[in-house]
């Protein structure tokens, strides 16, 4: 049979958000990002934007895995995402018809790891069994070897605020001297090039 004929294939998607902030429609450019700051007290109960043209907030949420590769996904908005933050770890499953994923057939919600309170489910439909998968992570060693990152990741973390705070007293706020180097569109992973990607028991 011809290797797209042969169902799909899952694989591991280890990865750290570059960026999270929130948009009004999938399509919208970086100039009409919201920082996910600024929905503090946020419920999609009470989304207001709904309420008036009937479509809610969505999550805009960039990833990256150790190798660079990068995707980004969009979920209906949600108070329980208001404490993700740049730096945590999440982890999520990709399908992909080709063996060594030259592209995606599809992808699962993903769990962000180390977030305040405990992991965090991103995705608008649970395709994920999430007891089973967080006992599977640890089964298979994915988890233990996430264990002492998370916890490098303090150090991490006070870095990146430091860091923000230099930038913020260096530049100014129409200074475009600033480059994002993320591709936000390179939702495809390269032939033969799996990384991080750790195949499914």
């Amino acid at each position: 049979l011809p290797q797209d004929k042969r169902g799909l294939y899952g694989a591991y998607y280890v990865s750290r958000v570059e960026d999270v902030c929130v948009v009004d429609d999938v399509l919208a450019v970086e100039g009409e990002e919201y920082d996910l700051e600024e929905f503090e007290g946020y419920s999609m109960e009470k989304d207001e934007l709904e309420s008036v043209v009937g479509s809610p907030w969505k999550l805009r949420l960039r990833l990256a895995d150790e190798e660079g590769r990068g995707m980004q996904i969009h979920c209906r908005m949600s108070e329980d995402y208001l404490d993700i933050r740049k730096g945590m770890n999440v982890v999520g499953i990709l399908l992909s018809t080709s063996r060594e994923f030259v592209k995606l057939a599809a992808m699962t919600d993903f769990c962000v790891l180390d977030a305040v309170g405990g992991p965090v489910w991103v995705g608008d439909y649970p395709y994920l069994d999430k007891d089973k998968f967080l006992r599977t992570l640890g089964e298979n060693g994915i988890a233990d070897s996430l264990v002492d990152i998370i916890y490098d990741d303090n150090d991490y973390y006070e870095e990146e605020e430091e860091e923000e705070e230099e930038e913020e007293e260096f530049y100014d706020d129409d200074d475009d001297s600033r480059d994002d180097d993320y591709d936000s569109d390179d939702n495809n992973l390269e032939e033969g090039d799996t990384g991080m990607l750790q195949k499914l028991k």
